[in-house]
């Protein structure tokens, strides 16, 4: 069991935090969130390489690189899927089935190209 504190400090943290999630503010929480887990993404691999190979340095721009390339996809991808749910109505397994296929056919296809250009460049 949480203490009494820690208890009231993670139910005002989930009621402030539920406004990130919703509306406008969604469209910059996939954004920086994109962002932010493609950086630590590429510094939990630079780390493993690094460990394998000692010689080896953290190069931060990379990291850069890899933040502004997920921060790039958040707006995209939040466009898609919200388009996605307005064609798709509905949470039965068909529906679902639709919106995986749409994904892979063609939402997929176009980010991949998208993080590819952005990553190697």
């Amino acid at each position: 069991m949480l203490p009494r504190m820690g208890k009231q400090f993670l139910v005002r943290i989930r009621f402030n935090w539920r406004l990130l999630f919703q509306g406008r503010a969604l469209l910059f929480t996939n954004t920086l969130s994109g962002g932010v887990l493609m950086s630590l993404g590429d510094i939990l691999e630079q780390s493993w390489q690094n460990f394998r190979k000692s010689h080896r340095v953290q190069d931060w721009r990379r990291t850069g690189n890899m933040f502004m390339v997920g921060c790039s996809l958040g707006p995209p991808m939040y466009c898609w899927y919200t388009w996605l749910d307005k064609v798709f109505v509905g949470k039965a397994l068909k529906t679902v089935g639709k919106k995986v296929l749409a994904d892979q056919l063609v939402g997929t296809p176009f980010l991949g190209i998208w993080y590819f250009s952005g990553h190697l460049s």
